[in-house]
């Protein structure tokens, strides 16, 4: 007996976004170009020297960050043009990125803002700071495609992410389940693995680590945002 789909859940897009990525390589770009700015600010902004080390690498860290979410806002916008059309446009894309750099921006800002809030409650009460912090990316999940493809404020994106994850809950506990866990897991794991494999071939470095890490990072987000865009968009088609 054929056990009926969860209601609202297309699990067949996590599939489809698979040879998606492969034909449309181009939505690796900007997040590529950003985790590689963000892996050599770390190198500049490490002086060495203590507390103020300490600083510089923070600061270094919060620049990253936003980086890696104008990335994915940038990579958004194409995995939109690439689901609507199959063959995605790198410079309509780009164009439409710059456009939209500032509602992206705002948008992440109010995501790092929260999401670090969480972490700090994390860190003071374990177990139950990260499943705050767990439940904060669920309903902030769909922020940065609100900003990028959904035309939203970068003010509202966050208030329209939680309205929609409210009314379609279980697509956005999925996507979010799928960013973690490749973000998280899969990248640390695959980094060491190819780290350990060039340190083998006499090729290991810090900096040729990092690149690694830039490289898998930028494919993760890519696949990101294919799913987080479709998932956007197919819940804004059932509810509004």
């Amino acid at each position: 007996m054929k056990r009926a789909p969860l209601p609202g859940v297309d699990l067949m897009l996590y599939a489809a976004a698979v040879p998606l990525l492969l034909r449309n390589p181009s939505i690796v770009v900007i997040p590529l170009l950003m985790a590689v700015i963000g892996v050599f600010l770390g190198v500049v902004m490490t002086p060495g020297g203590g507390g103020i080390e300490a600083v510089t690498q923070n600061l270094a860290q919060l620049i990253g960050f936003l980086l890696t979410l104008f990335g994915l806002g940038t990579a958004c916008i194409i995995a939109d043009d690439a689901w609507r059309h199959g063959q995605a446009s790198f410079d309509r894309g780009w164009t439409e990125a710059r456009r939209r750099g500032g509602e992206i921006l705002m948008a992440s800002i109010g995501f790092g803002l929260l999401v670090t809030v969480g972490t700090y409650v994390a860190a003071w009460f374990g177990v139950i700071g990260l499943l705050l912090t767990l439940v904060i990316i669920v309903f902030l999940v769909w922020t940065i495609p609100a900003a990028a493809v959904g035309g939203v404020p970068g003010g509202a994106a966050i208030q329209v992410s939680i309205d929609r994850v409210r009314a379609t809950p279980i697509p956005a506990v999925i996507a979010t389940i799928v960013a973690v866990a490749l973000r998280g897991f899969v990248v640390p794991y695959a980094q060491a693995g190819l780290g350990g494999w060039l340190v083998s071939l006499g090729w290991g470095s810090t900096l040729l680590y990092s690149l690694v890490g830039a490289l898998l990072q930028a494919i993760a987000i890519a696949y990101i945002a294919l799913v987080i865009t479709k998932t956007y968009t197919d819940s804004g088609a059932r509810r509004w």
